[in-house]
């Protein structure tokens, strides 16, 4: 019988839309996850999908206490908007740097 096992599943490649610096937050090919490359517009890269933990700079406006759901929108951008795609849970809450730790969510 032939080995069906292709990959650990903790990363996939993804063909990116913009020019992404590795550890940018990434949508690309129907994934959300984390550039492990830096890479522009029709790169493939590898993009990081396991749940793991991450420090993630997310804007001002953003609310991230511990335990909080963050989502991403179309362009990649964190939003605490519950329409958009579930992306990862709050483990260390927003710091003075606009920066929180998280871990990522499974795909949706």
């Amino acid at each position: 019988m032939a080995e069906t096992l292709k990959s650990d599943g903790k990363a996939v490649d993804v063909t990116v839309g913009k020019t992404v610096t590795k550890g940018d937050v990434v949508v690309a090919d129907g994934f959300a996850g984390i550039a492990m490359q830096d890479a522009v517009s029709g790169e493939s890269i590898a993009l990081e999908i396991a749940t793991r933990e991450h420090e993630i700079t997310v804007g001002s406006s953003i609310t991230a206490a511990k335990g909080d759901v963050l989502y991403v929108d179309a362009t990649g951008a964190i939003t605490n908007t519950n329409t958009d795609t579930p992306f990862c849970k709050v483990t260390v809450a927003k710091d003075g740097n606009n920066v929180v730790w998280a871990v990522l969510l499974p795909q949706s």
